[in-house]
């Protein structure tokens, strides 16, 4: 279970992107990521050619820092692209997915995950993609998408939410005596979600607190 100040969106995304590690290698660009990495998932750099960090804020120490849009690498030069939490901020998502098709190499995949049922964090957070606009971002740019996650569902989705409140009551005591209760609760929700019931509702799974999408250049 994720401490109270992490959300269970993170801790869910953090696991699909350790399920994927295995499978990075050659040359990859990090685009939006940042040293300390989000969350607690350790890119697995050592197994890779080459693993760059692009950021147009260079307090987040990335390696390179340029625009999604305008990205400084050669047509056809990377294995991977991952673009996690950073699609939302995008003026224009279109532009950036095909920067992403463009850079990749034939048999490369892009790895996106974007918020969905989730508070906007900053003034630049600008978009919330269904799973439907999320697909046709990606085929539109002539990737094929092979997979798309949700993290948790109706009742993981609230639970996040109890969560995040809580986390931010001001005073120390009264955080404490909330996360005792919200603690066990926020997980007895999560566990909800796995409930063949609740995955087979179309009102309960319409419910998400994001995606995480793969998609592969033909």
């Amino acid at each position: 279970m994720p401490p109270l100040g992490q959300s269970w969106r993170r801790a869910l995304l953090d696991g699909e992107l350790e399920r994927l590690a295995p499978t990075f290698a050659g040359a990859v660009a990090d685009l939006g990521g940042r040293r300390p990495a989000r969350g607690r998932f350790e890119p697995p750099v050592a197994q890779c050619r080459r693993w760059v960090i692009v950021n147009v804020d260079l307090r987040e120490g990335p390696d390179l820092v340029a625009d999604v849009v305008a990205l400084p690498f050669r047509s056809a030069s990377l294995d991977w692209v991952l673009c996690l939490e950073t699609l939302q901020y995008v003026p224009c998502p279109e532009a950036a997915v095909g920067e992403m098709a463009r850079i990749l190499v034939p048999g490369g995949r892009a790895v996106a995950a974007v918020p969905f049922l989730h508070r906007a964090d900053t003034a630049t957070d600008r978009h919330r993609f269904t799973e439907t606009r999320l697909r046709e971002l990606f085929q539109g740019a002539g990737l094929e998408v092979r997979e798309i996650v949700r993290q948790g569902l109706f009742f993981t989705t609230l639970a996040n939410m109890v969560r995040q409140a809580s986390a931010r009551i001001p005073a120390a005591l009264l955080r404490y005596a909330v996360a005792l209760l919200v603690l066990p609760l926020s997980e007895f929700l999560h566990h909800v979600d796995r409930l063949t019931a609740v995955r087979r509702s179309p009102f309960l799974s319409s419910f998400t607190t994001g995606f995480l999408l793969v998609a592969h250049k033909p």
